[in-house]
């Protein structure tokens, strides 16, 4: 059970790279280790004592609506959560069976009322919405949590900026680093390289060898993003970090690894709510893929 006793210090914030439904039913040496990562990460986060009282996510699957313009953030307030098949993939023909999938879990309408008071008072608009929960959580959190053994701490999430100003979701971390304290553990939800028009480019060469150059070309793109990303986002410095991260932006590699950057803002809203750090540890193995990279992290 989520714990009535206050934490003694700020609860740590994550970061996870979530990847999509895929992620349940591949067979391939790197989806292991994608999963056994998160698994553990489950089982770390399970042992933190006194128990959170709320997981509040933030993730790559839930930006704020378009229709409002830059600047305003939105909280799910919904009572009965549904989980959300919301997958890039049409996977009607090839793998019908995921439209199935459930994840059992709980919500907390009352936590996330207190999340968009805490929102509003710390200057930001937000706006309450009734929605589901995106595969950016339930997908791995099926892994972390799994339905056999189901998570007792509610979920509260919280939507990303809509739009290109990196600064300001790093602004929204920060905005909700004080949570930290009141027993909420912060957890961002994105992936650290997240780029589909490089991998259609891959299987758009004409021939073997070509593609293979284009996989090359890809992978060595995408390993150096993340090699930037690793060191700019273990900075513990918090005013060090905030300006790496941002800084980022004018790297090459960057547009290629988030040509949109809705699965990059998550790691800025965690790495916002971070603050100052102790200590900060990516988690479990590396990988990296071309396109893709499966970074975790752990802050505080």
């Amino acid at each position: 059970m989520p714990s009535a006793v206050p934490p003694t210090r700020p609860l740590p914030v994550y970061f996870i790279g979530h990847a999509g439904v895929g992620l349940l039913f591949s067979e391939s040496p790197q989806n292991r280790i994608v999963q056994d990562n998160l698994r553990a990460i489950g089982e770390e986060i399970r042992a933190i004592s006194p128990r959170p009282k709320a997981i509040l996510t933030f993730s790559g699957h839930f930006e704020a609506g378009e229709i409002h313009g830059p600047g305003v953030i939105e909280v799910n307030v919904k009572r009965g959560t549904y989980i959300m098949h919301d997958f890039v993939t049409d996977f009607h023909d090839s793998a019908p069976f995921v439209y199935e999938y459930d994840w059992p879990h709980k919500d907390a309408p009352e936590l996330a009322t207190e999340v968009w008071r805490h929102l509003t008072k710390s200057g930001i608009k937000a706006k309450r919405v009734e929605r589901g929960i995106d595969h950016g959580v339930w997908v791995p959190f099926k892994l972390m949590f799994p339905p056999e053994d189901p998570l007792d701490i509610p979920i509260v999430q919280v939507s990303t900026f809509y739009g290109y100003d990196l600064e300001s979701q790093i602004h929204l971390g920060e905005a909700v680093s004080s949570l930290r304290n009141e027993g909420y553990l912060i957890l961002g939800s994105g992936m650290a390289v997240h780029s589909f028009p490089s991998i259609a480019s891959i299987r758009a060469a004409p021939t073997d060898e070509e593609r293979e150059l284009a996989r090359q070309k890809v992978l060595k793109e995408s390993r150096s993003f993340d090699t930037y990303l690793r060191a700019t986002v273990t900075k513990l410095d918090a005013a060090e970090r905030k300006k790496a991260l941002l800084e980022l932006e004018s790297l090459p590699e960057f547009g290629r690894s988030h040509p949109t950057v809705e699965h990059f803002t998550p790691l800025l809203v965690a790495a916002g709510a971070a603050g100052d750090a102790a200590e900060i540890e990516p988690l479990g193995v590396d990988v990296v893929e071309p396109g893709m990279s499966y970074l975790n992290v752990r802050f505080g």
